[in-house]
């Protein structure tokens, strides 16, 4: 019962606290659409980390004992920035209201080449 009620209390201050945002300019909107939009493309691609980190890594081997080690060291390198990824969208998302100068991290997609 006490994690529902500090739940509730929680949204109700997440909810409250929006409208003091709303007069901080005209594009504000466009700016919170922009911030859901790369949000949720972050935590929707962040898979794709792991994939291009250990392409990355194992395309620079000579032979394959180096290939087989840029498998391991780009997937756990891939692991590391899948997570930064889909975090940064996860907080791009739960806060869109609030209008950010940049975002959290760069490039802001994934590379779906």
């Amino acid at each position: 019962m006490k994690k529902l009620v500090s739940l509730m209390l929680l949204v109700m201050v997440a909810f409250t606290s929006a409208p003091a945002f709303a007069d901080s300019g005209a594009d504000n909107g466009q700016a919170q659409i922009k911030n859901v939009r790369t949000g949720a493309r972050n935590a929707s691609t962040g898979w794709v980390e792991i994939l291009d980190a250990t392409h990355a890594e194992a395309s620079k081997g000579k032979n394959t004992a180096e290939n087989i080690t840029g498998v391991v060291a780009g997937g756990a390198i891939g692991v590391r920035k899948g997570i930064h990824r889909i975090g940064a969208g996860a907080i791009d998302l739960l806060t869109f209201w609030i209008p950010k100068k940049q975002p959290l991290i760069t490039p802001e997609k994934a590379r779906l080449e």
